[in-house]
């Protein structure tokens, strides 16, 4: 009887101790969840969390079709853990659906080739579920990882700035390489031309962190080039916008900024509107990106927001009426100081608004990014249209992208 007793006692302690070793690892691990993939010193730069405004030191690679590159990894007989720590947070089962390594010391890294921008409640689920339907399309991990205008500042979306390394995590290198077109069958000039796509439906108007950022970094000596390096990617770019003192809402902003800890976390101040978008920051860093619009009737897509947005609770034709009433009274209270554009961009308007009004605002935003953009590579869409004729209008989005015709 002793010794079974002693023997419970002596399981009980090892799987005590077990435990705390399982866990002790996924702390460590959760820990290093931000931590960037390390870069070849001489080949790279490392890239910051948050200010990516330069382009990439990288030569995307010309036998790719999407924005695809080696990154080259430390060699050494015995890695260092942080140098392969960013792999094992990733479950083992997922790792071949994003990861292609060459030779053990170059892992294969691609960003979108194209970005259906929005807008929200305007069939882009369907339309981007469609698109990975092609053959020469690899389906990222997620729909909308929402990188370029939230995710990568942190707070409040997420509790830590996701770096970039992980965004491109998500999209599936080893499908892009997997297909090679053969000397018989190449009509273009890839070897490798299938795509993948980024389908953030808050791209194409939810700017204001980025603008809040940007001005962050306008007003320090972190950005005294900042507005030049950001014009090189406009068509008309013959006069620099006085950023600072641009508008009443602006320098109302700059004031406010100067009483919080900016360092914390730019997002927050939300004041803040620049004659600058997250158009420019993705033309900075991909300007060969195909973009894709997606618009629909204002008020069906109003409704359809409120629909989806608003707790089921409160959900009744008087509470619909109610809060657009609000919200265009608001919306004419802003107008009546400052521009259109101005309010459009106002994250502190649009978070008063009780429905999204200004997600209807189409014109105000495609305008930026075809300030950017060429417009050859800006499609933009009516739901309408998709929804009377998939067949055409899935053709005309593969014309936009390259791709051979395929049924759906």
């Amino acid at each position: 009887m002793a010794k079974i007793k002693y023997f419970l006692v002596t399981l009980t302690a090892l799987c005590f101790f077990l435990l705390v070793y399982l866990n002790w690892n996924t702390v460590k691990l959760q820990s290093s969840r931000f931590r960037p993939v390390p870069m070849h010193k001489e080949g790279f730069r490392m890239v910051e969390d948050i200010g990516i405004l330069k382009a990439l030191e990288v030569k995307f690679l010309p036998n790719f079709k999407n924005p695809c590159w080696y990154e080259v990894r430390r060699h050494n007989r015995q890695p260092h853990p942080q140098d392969v720590q960013h792999f094992q947070i990733v479950p083992s089962a997922m790792q071949h659906r994003y990861r292609s390594i060459n030779h053990a010391d170059e892992v294969l890294q691609c960003l979108p080739y194209f970005f259906l921008i929005g807008q929200p409640k305007c069939a882009t689920t369907d339309i981007f579920h469609r698109i990975n339907s092609h053959p020469d399309v690899a389906k990222p991990v997620v729909k909308g990882p929402n990188w370029w205008t939230r995710k990568r500042f942190g707070m409040p979306y997420v509790p830590q700035p996701v770096p970039l390394s992980e965004y491109i995590n998500l999209f599936n290198a080893s499908k892009i390489k997997g297909y090679k077109q053969t000397s018989g069958e190449l009509q273009d000039t890839w070897e490798y031309p299938r795509i993948t796509g980024d389908g953030s439906t808050s791209t194409l108007w939810d700017s204001a962190p980025t603008m809040g950022y940007l001005h962050h970094l306008m007003t320090t000596h972190k950005g005294t080039n900042i507005v030049q390096v950001l014009l090189q990617g406009r068509k008309e770019s013959n006069s620099v916008p006085n950023v600072r003192n641009s508008s009443k809402i602006d320098a109302i902003s700059y004031e406010h900024a100067h009483s919080h800890e900016w360092n914390q976390s730019p997002a927050p101040q939300r004041g803040i509107v620049l004659p600058f978008t997250v158009a420019d920051v993705i033309h900075l860093i991909l300007p060969k990106s195909r973009i894709i619009a997606v618009f629909r009737e204002p008020v069906s897509r109003l409704f359809s927001s409120y629909l989806f947005f608003t707790k089921k609770g409160d959900l009744s034709p008087r509470h619909f009426d109610e809060s657009v009433r609000t919200s265009i009274q608001k919306w004419n209270a802003c107008v009546r100081q400052y521009s259109d554009r101005t309010c459009a961009y106002n994250k502190t308007l649009q978070n008063a608004m009780g429905v999204r009004l200004y997600n209807g605002l189409y014109n105000i935003y495609i305008k930026d990014w075809l300030q950017v953009f060429p417009r050859e590579q800006v499609l933009v869409l009516r739901m309408e249209d998709y929804h009377n004729n998939v067949t055409k209008t899935l053709a005309s989005i593969y014309h936009h992208l390259g791709l051979r015709s395929a049924t759906p």
